[in-house]
C-alpha cells in the first residue's frame, strides 16, 4: 500500500513539473516576464547573459535543498531533488519549441495559471521548486494559518522588481506582477481544494466507530440516532458508498464547511 501511495505521488508529481516547465518554456520566457523564485532570476540571467534557465536554477538550488534538509526533513530533500532536477532538464529540453503566443498579455494570464497549478501540486506533495518555495514552506511550517501563496507574493514580488531594474523594461515589472498574481491565485486554490471539508449528518443503525473507516473520518459526534461526520471533501463519496454497503437503508446529508469545529 505505501508503495502504491509513493507510485502515485511520484507520477502527480511527474505531471505537476511537466505544467511547470510548459509554463516558463512556452508562454513565460518567451514574453520576457519574470515569474519570481529561482526561476525568475534564471530568466533574468539569460536575456541578460544567455545562461540556461535550468543551469541556473540547479546552481542556486544546491545551497538552499542542504538548508531546507536539515529544517524539513528527508522526504523534502528527495522530492525536491527529483523536482528540480525534473523542471531544470524538462525546461531546457523543450527550449526550442515554439511559444504558445505572441501577445505578452495572454502569456502573463496563462503561464500564471499553468505555473500556479503545476506549483501548487508540487507544494501539495510537500516538494517544492526550490528557491523562495523553500523559505515559504519555512514559514508555514512555523505559521500554518499564512497561505503559502502569500509568503510567495511577497519574497517574488521584490525578485521582479530587481529583474526588471537589470532588464531596463517598467512593462516587463507590470506584465510580471499580473502574472505573479494569478500565479500565487491558482497555488492557493489547490492547496485550499484538500483542505476543504464536508459536514456529513447521517441516520444508520451501524455504529461506525466499529468500521474500518475511522481511519478516513477525521472527527465525528453520535447523536440520537444519527452521526455528525467531518471529513475531507475527496473521502466524503467513498465513505458514503461503504456505510451504504452495510447498511442499505442509510440516508446522509452533506454540508460544504471551511474548516472544522
Amino acid at each position: 500500500m505505501k508503495n502504491k501511495k509513493i507510485i502515485k505521488e511520484l507520477m502527480v508529481l511527474a505531471i505537476a513539473c511537466l505544467l511547470y516547465s510548459l509554463s516558463v518554456v512556452l508562454f513565460i520566457d518567451p514574453a520576457q516576464i519574470i515569474p519570481g523564485s529561482v526561476t525568475g532570476v534564471g530568466v533574468v540571467l539569460k536575456a541578460a547573459f544567455g545562461f540556461p534557465i535550468g543551469l541556473v536554477s540547479i546552481i542556486i538550488n544546491v545551497p538552499l535543498l542542504i538548508f531546507g534538509y536539515s529544517k524539513l526533513g528527508k522526504k523534502f530533500l528527495i522530492y525536491t531533488v527529483l523536482t528540480v532536477i525534473l523542471t531544470s532538464t524538462t525546461m531546457d529540453l523543450f527550449a526550442n519549441m515554439k511559444p504558445f503566443t505572441n501577445n505578452i498579455m495572454l502569456a502573463s494570464i496563462f503561464g500564471g495559471i499553468i505555473m500556479g497549478i503545476g506549483l501548487g501540486m508540487i507544494l501539495k506533495l510537500g516538494s517544492s521548486t526550490g528557491g523562495t518555495t523553500v523559505v515559504g514552506r519555512l514559514v508555514t511550517r512555523k505559521r500554518p494559518s499564512i497561505p503559502i501563496g502569500d509568503i510567495l507574493l511577497i519574497v517574488d514580488f521584490i525578485i521582479i522588481v530587481l529583474g526588471s531594474v537589470v532588464l531596463k523594461n517598467s512593462e516587463t515589472l507590470l506584465y510580471s506582477i499580473i502574472n505573479l498574481y494569478i500565479c500565487v491565485k491558482f497555488i492557493n486554490i489547490v492547496d485550499e481544494f484538500e483542505k476543504r471539508r464536508f459536514e456529513m449528518i447521517i441516520f444508520t443503525k451501524i455504529k461506525i466507530e466499529e468500521t474500518p473507516l475511522n481511519e478516513q473520518i477525521e472527527k465525528f459526534d453520535r447523536n440520537n440516532g444519527y452521526y455528525h461526520i467531518y471529513c475531507k471533501k475527496n473521502k466524503a463519496d467513498k465513505i458514503f458508498e461503504t456505510l451504504r454497503s452495510l447498511d442499505a437503508e442509510i440516508e446522509a446529508y452533506y454540508f460544504d464547511v471551511k474548516k472544522m469545529n
